[in-house]
């Protein structure tokens, strides 16, 4: 017992060299059975101010959407757009008919939904949730297209259909959190259940899951429930007030037809044909090009990211980074050792992730060096004011000087990002704990503590 006390305690050692060994100690002493990762440098200089276990390996829960985000502005660019078409094989006939399929082609684009952008932290989405998919069935319209003869097809071979990541659990994908991935993603693949004594409503209000009702007045806890496969949603237990809850879809391509089909109909476009899913590419994609979106510029959907933590739109990010770097050249040009590094997805949500304090705080350094440091940090939650950090550092005055991204997973909590000290100017840190038994509420509380004794 002797030797493993002595060795939970080596392992929150702060060196006495360190400028904020004095300031961390009691902190970390307080909370001795946690597994601490700590590492924050002076941005200008590099030099080491705090530094616990940097070299060691720790889940960095969404923590990852820092590599991941970086990952895309670096390959992509900050004024990267993604596109989302309409395609069919011949334009409209004379009667406005376009014989065979009309394709909805994702590009891999995370904003196709009601979303507003630039982020917002209050009405972040339009009232009608079909508003993206009605602006391009309108350009249809005015394209002359009144009758489509075939199927709606979403198509979403433009990315690996690989719907979900390494290391997700198979009952993440009933909860918006776990909403599966497709290059073709509508509404964040989620949909809006409200449940009360008037019924059940939908919001976007489109034909897609069966709902098995089976609440009772013998119980009081509602539960959802959907086999892996299934398009059946079972509710049983019982209904003791209002209930609203986001669920995701199945197959991302399929419920964006099965919507923009919906819409068609209500724009006036007749369609004879069902909605379906492509994804596996055809020998000859669909060349006429009749209606298009645009995404909004890839630094204000990386702004979504990590305000609000979205892990689908991480995912979709980590897959279009891919197509253009590999991951081995972009940890090279950011100076970080691949062997420092495993990911195996872009949100966090596995917990096959591992990296070390260490290589955060390079990849903060590195998106320094890139001239990107403003347009990075201003990305990333603010301590006190919005984002995931809105209700943190319990109301302190110095909290906005924090712009810094959350993780949490169970047993896991992370905050990487920056903080501006009078003292030391701009510090680069990651403060991450990983294998704990206490109550995440205490364990993120003494995270807000090391990282206001950054500012101080």
């Amino acid at each position: 017992m002797h030797r493993i006390t002595f060795i939970l305690l080596l392992s929150i050692t702060v060196l006495p060299a360190q400028p904020l060994a004095g300031k961390l100690k009691p902190i970390l002493k307080q909370n001795a059975r946690v597994h601490w990762g700590i590492h924050a440098v002076q941005l200008k200089n590099g030099r080491v101010l705090a530094s616990v276990n940097a070299d060691q390996f720790f889940i960095p829960a969404s923590n990852t959407k820092l590599f991941s985000t970086a990952y895309a502005l670096t390959a992509l660019g900050a004024d990267h757009r993604f596109s989302t078409k309409v395609l069919a094989q011949s334009a409209p006939d004379k009667d406005g008919r376009i014989q065979g399929d009309l394709v909805l082609y994702g590009g891999g684009d995370p904003s196709l939904s009601a979303r507003k952008y630039p982020y917002r932290r209050e009405k972040a989405f339009e009232e009608d949730l079909l508003l993206p998919l009605r602006q391009l069935a309108k350009q249809l319209k005015d394209r002359g297209v009144r009758h489509v003869s075939g199927r709606i097809l979403g198509d979403d071979t433009s990315q690996e259909f690989d719907l979900i990541p390494n290391g997700w659990s198979a009952d993440d994908g009933l909860f918006e959190y776990g909403a599966p991935v497709s290059a073709l993603t509508f509404n964040d693949n989620i949909f809006s259940l409200k449940l009360n004594s008037a019924g059940l409503t939908l919001d976007p209000p489109v034909e897609y899951f069966a709902f098995l009702n089976e609440v009772d007045s013998n119980s009081r806890r509602l539960r959802l429930e959907r086999a892996p496969g299934s398009r059946v949603v079972r509710i049983s237990g019982g209904l003791t007030r209002n209930y609203e809850n986001d669920l995701a879809v199945d197959d991302p391509a399929l419920y964006a037809a099965t919507a923009f089909r919906h819409v068609l109909r209500e724009e006036g476009i007749r369609v004879d044909g069902a909605a379906d899913a492509r994804h596996k590419a055809p020998a000859a994609i669909e060349t006429v090009e009749l209606a298009r979106r645009d995404s909004p510029p890839l630094a204000q959907v990386i702004q979504v990211v990590d305000k609000v933590s979205q892990n689908l739109h991480a995912e979709l990010l980590l897959r279009a980074a891919k197509q253009k770097m590999p991951f081995a050249e972009f940890l090279k040009k950011a100076g970080i050792d691949e062997k420092d590094v495993n990911l195996e997805d872009g949100s966090g949500m596995s917990r096959l992730n591992l990296v070390s304090p260490k290589a955060v705080v390079q990849l903060l350094r590195f998106i320094e060096q890139q001239g990107q440091l403003e347009l990075f940090r201003d990305a990333l939650p603010v301590g006190g004011e919005d984002g995931t950090l809105r209700n943190r550092f319990n109301k302190s005055p110095q909290a906005n000087l924090i712009q810094a991204k959350t993780g949490s997973l169970s047993h896991v909590s992370a905050l990487g990002g920056y903080a501006q000290s009078k003292r030391f100017g701009l510090i680069a840190f990651q403060i991450v704990a990983n294998n704990y038994n206490a109550p995440t509420q205490e364990v993120r509380t003494a995270i807000d503590r090391i990282a206001l004794a950054l500012v101080q």
